[in-house]
């Protein structure tokens, strides 16, 4: 597993801020204290009306996790990850639908490979990592 940061910059209270996320929580969490991020400051959607768990972190937090080996998401690969970290196949099956190379607009059309690559099956009805 791995720790994946989104390229979904926002500004928030005057911030830059984007997302920090991953399938494992641990390996979140880890991430978070190297950043020197509160735990309070995770955003759980058990505790809380959030779709998916995950930390919102600056800019400069950000070039630190890249730096210590998160890796960067697009937009397609976000919503990627955030089905699998939601346990949701349906939407991995509409992002795979939009990653049709035959469509005239594919905008995901890199997604399944990358999935793979970050070691998740191309299993389309099923989120399972390897």
């Amino acid at each position: 597993m791995s720790v994946y940061v989104d390229s979904a910059i926002h500004t928030m209270r005057g911030r830059r801020m984007c997302h920090m996320f991953s399938p494992n929580l641990a390996e979140l969490h880890a991430m978070a204290a190297r950043l020197g991020l509160k735990r309070q400051w995770f955003q759980n959607p058990l505790t809380m009306r959030v779709s998916w768990p995950h930390y919102d972190i600056d800019v400069a937090s950000r070039t630190l996790a890249l730096g210590f080996g998160a890796i960067a998401c697009d937009r397609y690969q976000t919503v990627a990850m955030a089905a699998i970290i939601q346990g949701r196949p349906d939407k991995l099956r509409r992002i795979h639908a939009m990653a049709d190379p035959n469509s005239a607009f594919a905008p995901a059309a890199h997604v399944p490979a990358w999935l793979t690559e970050q070691g998740f099956r191309q299993a389309w009805g099923r989120d399972e990592a390897n």
